[in-house]
């Protein structure tokens, strides 16, 4: 009689314990991948954005699951960008962005106002569990050095670059710095974040 008591305890505080953290978010089964929409053409690993919200963007989902792998809706998630290299600069309220899951336990995230040159990724937590970042994305923008404002820094910048393979200056992901690539930058002067 006494191991069958024992036996049910135990079975009765696994059965506790699988469902007081059903519902609590997993790093390890959560995922947060991004996807760069930019100009036509570029690969998806690429995102070209003005600090002016016009041009490209970058789209985040958070997946939230619990330690099976279930979707956990209704949970708030935050979603930041992490810079890995190269200058960057954030319009308000566009580093840092909350949402609350959906019933498939996600959340969509759009970043679009920044500017600069290099590669970033992006991470995310919700109720304290920090997930896995993302993959890193590199980017690109007429805003080359990442002040929030196209305006004669970065023409310069552009001018040093115009014929040359580098990927800063390089808008429509065709492998050079050419005149295509000055009409972007020039319909694109003295943006500013909105």
């Amino acid at each position: 009689m006494r191991v069958f008591v024992v036996s049910a305890m135990v079975i009765l505080s696994l059965a506790v314990a699988g469902v007081a953290t059903a519902g609590i978010p997993n790093a390890s089964t959560s995922t947060v991948e991004r996807e760069g929409q930019g100009i036509p053409g570029c690969d998806p690993d690429i995102a070209v954005v003005c600090p002016a919200s016009d041009m490209g963007m970058i789209q985040v989902t958070v997946t939230v699951r619990n330690i099976y792998g279930d979707p956990l809706p209704g949970k708030i998630v935050d979603c930041w960008a992490i810079e890995v290299a190269g200058p960057f600069c954030w319009c308000p309220g566009e580093s840092l962005q909350t949402d609350t899951s959906d019933i498939n336990g996600q959340c969509f995230f759009y970043f679009h106002n920044f500017g600069g040159c290099g590669t970033i990724q992006f991470g995310a937590q919700s109720e304290t569990v920090v997930f896995t970042p993302s993959p890193t994305i590199e980017v690109r923008s007429p805003d080359i050095n990442g002040d929030c404002i196209v305006n004669l820094t970065d023409f310069i910048a552009f001018a040093s670059m115009y014929l040359t393979a580098n990927p800063c200056g390089d808008y429509n992901c065709d492998g050079i710095v050419n005149l295509t690539d000055f009409i972007v930058f020039a319909s694109h002067y003295l943006h500013v974040c909105p």
